[in-house]
């Protein structure tokens, strides 16, 4: 099983991890750096100091950078799936009435490109009576 650091960071210092945690994915690794996040963070409201701008790194074995958490990330609320969805309805809407728009816009000009054709359709006919 892969072994990851977590390296915290926060006011410019750096708390290194030396002894890593073994997870069975990076993904299992974040779920977990997520979690501390939160954790470090009630802490730190609770003495009324910003977790915001902290973060937590992870590392592979070889203590290589695999990616960075910010505890802001983990602190901002997720819209709510109802809001979401307005959102998607908002913009399925949106894009209707503008693709209704432009089907009103070339339907007249289809409209104005039949009356030329008839147009020249009729003078064709009146030059074809006239050569009988």
């Amino acid at each position: 099983m892969p072994r990851f650091y977590f390296d915290f960071r926060s006011d410019g210092r750096i708390v290194v991890d030396d002894v890593g945690t073994e997870f069975p994915s990076l993904e299992e690794a974040y779920l977990d750096a997520c979690q501390s996040a939160l954790e470090i963070s009630f802490e730190k409201l609770r003495i009324r100091s910003d977790p915001h701008l902290d973060s937590v790194e992870i590392l592979d074995a070889r203590r290589r950078p695999l990616m960075q958490v910010p505890f802001s990330d983990v602190l901002r609320p997720k819209p709510s799936r109802s809001r979401a969805r307005q959102d998607q309805w908002i913009g399925i809407v949106s894009s209707y009435q503008q693709q209704l728009t432009r089907g009103k816009r070339l339907k007249a000009e289809i409209g104005e490109e039949l009356k030329k054709m008839n147009t020249t359709f009729g003078a064709i006919r009146a030059n074809l009576e006239r050569l009988k």
